[in-house]
């Protein structure tokens, strides 16, 4: 077993994109301003290996940032899933609408 016990298919190919999030997660645990790659070292390398974590005004001027280098597509999201998208609508949404 790897990844602090979890089991790994040895026949499992990692996509290209994934292999990216998994390089910038060696390269530390918090990565631009509040980007944590935290997820990726305990998550198995699944989907999920990165969090922008830090109050709803950090995490639009990281989003603003990301757009302004040609980022068109943001998936956000968290669990429990319904308080969660309600947390982004009511305070996150509206700072990037503005």
């Amino acid at each position: 077993m790897a990844n602090g016990g979890i089991s790994r298919d040895p026949n499992r190919f990692t996509a290209v994109g994934q292999q990216r999030l998994l390089d910038l997660a060696a390269r530390g645990e918090v990565l631009d301003d509040n980007l944590y790659t935290t997820p990726g070292k305990v998550g198995g390398g699944g989907a999920g290996t990165t969090w922008l974590v830090g109050s709803a005004e950090d995490v639009a001027k990281s989003l603003r940032k990301y757009q302004a280098l040609g980022i068109t597509h943001f998936v956000l999201s968290d669990t429990p899933y319904l308080p969660e998208i309600e947390r982004q609508g009511d305070r996150l949404l509206p700072l990037l609408r503005g």
